[in-house]
């Protein structure tokens, strides 16, 4: 394989993974990265001059942006063009919230497991627990005065005051509207880039919407968090305050 053909497989192979954010490794495309160490380490020269990283698992190869590095990753920039209900950091917060609660069921006990990969995950239940995670941690707040955001650098207040005013929904000619400006609309818009990135499928019906995992989500979730250094030290806190809440029994199954 010559230079020409190196850079034209590695190329197709970066726009195939930039579009599906994954592909299974009997693709055709997948064959050439295998088998080539030239073609394995032009990719990666591609991969980390835009900032991704290709992790590889048993089954699919998946491309990652890595936090900090990729131009995908500036929260601020990148969610104001793409995220329709992004309006203020508080919203940003919120919607990591929302992640949160979505993953920790993924990694819930294994009757919750079944539950969410067979009959999905709806808007209501991911409200339900979101309220019940920010209720709890605004306690823990005001009982310690204000010692629990600091130690969690987690902004607390704001996110419960802005969480408290917004409506659970909105019903337009008989069915559920996902606005901005209502609870469900930002559990909506959390999910959509969810969706986006090819972690889940989300069911819409008249009534509620709910999220299912699709076959990829925990080689996805697990590729995202599983080596990123001091960022999987946070996941990992704030699976723990997640789980604190569920283990006080204020969260459901």
């Amino acid at each position: 394989m010559n230079q020409a053909q190196v850079q034209e497989n590695a190329a197709r192979l970066f726009a195939e993974l930039w579009q599906h954010k994954y592909l299974p490794n009997d693709h055709a495309y997948v064959h050439a990265y295998v088998e080539s160490q030239d073609v394995r380490n032009c990719l990666r020269r591609m991969t980390e001059q835009f900032g991704f990283k290709i992790v590889r698992t048993e089954k699919n190869m998946h491309i990652m942006a890595q936090p900090g590095k990729s131009f995908l990753t500036n929260p601020i920039n990148e969610l104001r063009k793409s995220v329709k209900s992004y309006e203020t950091q508080t919203d940003l917060y919120l919607m990591g919230v929302i992640w949160m609660v979505i993953f920790s069921e993924a990694d819930n006990e294994l009757a919750g497991t079944i539950k969410w990969e067979n009959d999905g995950f709806s808007y209501g239940e991911i409200e339900d627990l979101v309220t019940k995670t920010l209720n709890h941690w605004q306690e823990l707040n005001e009982s310690s005065e204000g010692i629990f955001a600091k130690e969690w650098s987690l902004a607390v207040t704001r996110m419960y005051a802005k969480w408290k005013v917004l409506s659970f929904n909105k019903m337009v000619k008989g069915r559920v509207s996902y606005t901005k400006d209502t609870r469900l609309g930002l559990i909506d818009c959390a999910a959509r880039e969810l969706e986006k990135d090819k972690m889940v499928f989300i069911e819409q019906t008249a009534q509620m919407s709910k999220v299912t995992p699709k076959p990829v989500f925990y080689e996805r979730l697990k590729a995202r968090f599983g080596n990123m250094d001091k960022f999987q030290d946070r996941y990992d806190l704030l699976k723990v305050l997640i789980e604190d809440v569920r283990e006080s029994g204020e969260m459901g199954a």
